[in-house]
């Protein structure tokens, strides 16, 4: 068949043939394939863990509420009466505590006297008492081996006792707090060879924390403390029989990153009171940097990689109960749970891979004529957009709807780049995103910041020139204003009033320090159009002496207009004020005066002399207004003296010390005889001095002009 000139075949005859109905369908079950795998592997990861670490977690903080509730209910009972030396109750209640919690090591109950009824059982459940009696007349110290049975089978009496519970670290420090207190680590005292059991085994090398509760009567006098004991050995049991996963471990640290309980470190080498063992000691590298991971982020639910393998890592705080910064750890690899999953899904994903891999191959060369004009064309769509004209080249396709795409978004771009000469970009970045809906919406009220310029004699001036030259000559000069306002501190122009220029900050996009930018964009534009002024008297032209008016304050902003033809643009009274004050400069022939409101805002990053305290026409309040000289580090040593004496003879003129003001005044006059303001408040001043003013004068002047 004849080929016809300028043929452009359909985008959609080589995308639905080939490309849509192969690629769509591969990529369909790779995806569905894996999201099912991950979703199942994921959730039953999530339930095993959780479940095997709250586990973990729930037992230990059982073994120390247990053992802290023990001796909080022991002081309690013992509130109404404590008599250690009479009273025979105290050891079966000793035994029966002891034998209720196997995992105790010790418990037992000291008074203020010195006297202790102490027991303890060994590995096996048996149960022995020490009691020490120091108020005696003589005192003695008596121990009590029982059988399995509980039935005493040797004693041995001491005549002196030798150990006084008051002088003990846990007894002292319950009696100085009154409440509840955990001990550290620390070596238990030596109670001698355990006779009960065969092997006579030695407790002067075991460790571990003791919870004591102090016993306070209903007068609320400390009597005594009921403390229990729980060894190392027997938590490093414990946590070596929790099922943590298959090769999860647990240990705990305090905040100083010492190694309270670990069942990999021996007993002697955890953080007590002869040896600090910090988690750099952990021969485990996955353990011990699952630790500093910890320290390093205080997360209490977290995961990290190491050497390609992911660990779960699971915190306890203890403070709440012991009032320690105890941490309980727990580490457990993800392979534990995961591994068979994890096999399974990898099977998966290289069948489904091989699946792709084919796919593609078989639309390589549909791809190579197909994604390239796509991406080119998105990348484009994406900078217009982004309001971002340049390098936009224009595209060309074989394809007719992709050559079509391309003229369209030529000239949508040319239409666009226009529109942005009547609208501020902001506002077109709006229309762009939001669409419709952000130009119906509410108008909102804003602390703004407003610049009102106007250009000196500007109607003489313009009777001079032809009206072509005239729009020149305005175009130059609104140029270089618009790039300081806009370009250069981002400002939004409302609207252009004859020779004047209306801008605000703080909207569409709100800023922060917009009454700083108001000032620096009146700072720019007056050596902008310096610079302008020197090109035109250069070509015999008259400068441009341009006023600024500078005022803050709430303003409604948004779309005014009819439902055709809007405009974005601000209304209210402060509005107004900003526009009074810019004609404000006629008197005192400045060039930049801000109002109160911003100066408060700006102040130390400017430079300004106080003018006048005035009420402009169509108010009835007084504000304060100020000439802006510049930026403090721009501005030279002369200048600053000479705004110095300016605000010392404002001053002096709000104060109602007339003559003072005068003479400040006429020393700036003398070194500048042309000093408008001063010659101003002069004026006023000697006005003031033959009609003074009554008690209620604030020193606002109403002007009648605008």
């Amino acid at each position: 068949m004849m080929k016809l000139k300028g043929y452009k075949r359909a985008f959609k005859v080589d995308l639905m043939s080939c490309f849509f109905g192969l690629i769509l369908m591969t990529i369909a079950i790779i995806m569905y394939s894996y999201e099912v795998s991950s979703k199942n592997t994921l959730a039953l990861s999530n339930s095993l863990l959780n479940t095997t670490l709250n586990h973990a977690v729930s037992e230990t903080m059982h073994h120390l509420q247990v053992a802290e509730d023990s001796t909080s209910l022991g002081s309690i009972l013992l509130a109404s009466k404590l008599d250690l030396v009479n009273d025979s109750h105290l050891e079966q209640h000793v035994i029966k505590i002891l034998r209720k919690t196997p995992f105790l090591f010790m418990y037992y109950i000291a008074d203020e006297k010195g006297n202790l009824v102490l027991g303890y059982q060994n590995k096996f459940g048996d149960v022995s008492t020490e009691l020490i009696y120091n108020s005696v007349k003589e005192p003695y110290t008596l121990w009590k081996y029982r059988n399995a049975e509980g039935d005493v089978v040797n004693t041995h009496t001491e005549k002196h006792a030798n150990f006084d519970p008051r002088k003990r670290a846990w007894y002292q420090k319950t009696k100085t707090s009154l409440k509840t207190h955990w001990s550290e680590v620390y070596r238990f005292q030596n109670i001698g060879k355990d006779n009960i059991y065969q092997q006579r085994s030695d407790t002067e090398r075991l460790y571990g924390i003791t919870i004591a509760n102090p016993i306070i009567n209903i007068d609320n006098d400390f009597k005594g403390v009921v403390g229990a004991s729980i060894g190392l050995d027997h938590l490093a049991d414990f946590f070596t029989s929790l099922s943590i996963g298959t090769n999860g471990k647990g240990l705990v640290v305090n905040k100083t990153r010492e190694i309270m309980l670990f069942s990999e470190l021996e007993l002697d080498k955890l953080a007590n009171d002869q040896h600090e063992a910090t988690i750099n000691e952990i021969k485990l590298d996955w353990v011990r940097e699952g630790a500093q991971a910890f320290f390093k982020a205080m997360q209490q639910d977290f995961s990290y990689t190491l050497n390609g393998e992911r660990y779960y890592v699971k915190v306890h705080d203890f403070a709440p109960l012991i009032g320690k910064e105890w941490f309980l750890i727990i580490i457990v690899p993800e392979n534990d749970f995961l591994g068979e999953a994890k096999q399974t899904r990898a099977t998966s994903l290289v069948l489904t891979s091989l699946m792709l891999l084919l796919s593609i191959l078989l639309s390589f060369w549909l791809s190579r004529n197909l994604s390239k004009p796509i991406e080119n064309i998105m990348g484009r769509m994406r900078k217009v957009k982004n309001l971002n004209f340049s390098n936009l080249k224009p595209l060309s396709s074989s394809i007719r709807e992709f050559q079509q795409i391309s003229d369209a978004t030529t000239s949508m771009t040319q239409g666009l780049k226009a529109f942005l000469k009547y609208v501020p970009p902001t506002l077109v970045q709006q229309f762009i995103e939001e669409g419709e809906a952000s130009v119906v919406a509410e108008h909102q009220e804003l602390n703004l910041s407003f610049f009102f310029s106007d250009i000196e004699g500007f109607t003489t001036l313009s009777e001079d020139i032809g009206p072509q030259e005239l729009m020149t000559d305005l175009s130059d000069y609104f140029d270089c204003m618009t790039k300081v306002i806009v370009l250069d501190n981002q400002g939004t122009i409302d609207k252009y009033i004859g020779d004047s220029v209306m801008a605000f900050w703080g909207a569409p996009t709100y800023i922060d320090e917009h009454p700083k930018l108001a000032c620096y964009s009146a700072l720019g534009c007056k050596i902008a159009i310096d610079r302008l002024n020197k090109a035109r008297l250069s070509k015999g032209k008259k400068a441009f002496i341009t006023r600024i008016g500078i005022h803050t304050g709430l303003a409604i902003v948004g779309h005014l207009g009819s439902r055709d033809r809007i405009n974005y643009t601000v209304i209210g009274d402060n509005v107004n004020l900003a526009s009074r004050i810019e004609g404000v400069n006629k008197i005192y022939h400045t060039q930049i005066i801000v109002s109160q409101n911003s100066y408060r805002q700006v102040y130390q990053y400017f430079v300004f002399r106080p003018l006048d305290f005035i009420i402009v026409k169509g108010k009835n309040e007084g504000i304060k207004i100020y000439e802006l000289i510049g930026e403090k580090s721009a501005v030279d040593k002369d200048t600053l003296a000479l705004v110095a004496l300016a605000t010392k003879a404002f001053d002096a003129y709000l104060s109602g010390e007339f003559k003072q003001a005068i003479t400040l005044y006429q020393q700036i006059l003398s070194n500048n005889s042309n000093d408008q303001p001063a010659k101003v408040l002069i004026a006023k001043c000697e006005h003031f001095i033959s009609h003074p003013p009554d008690q209620h004068w604030t020193g606002a002047t109403r002007l009648l002009e605008k």
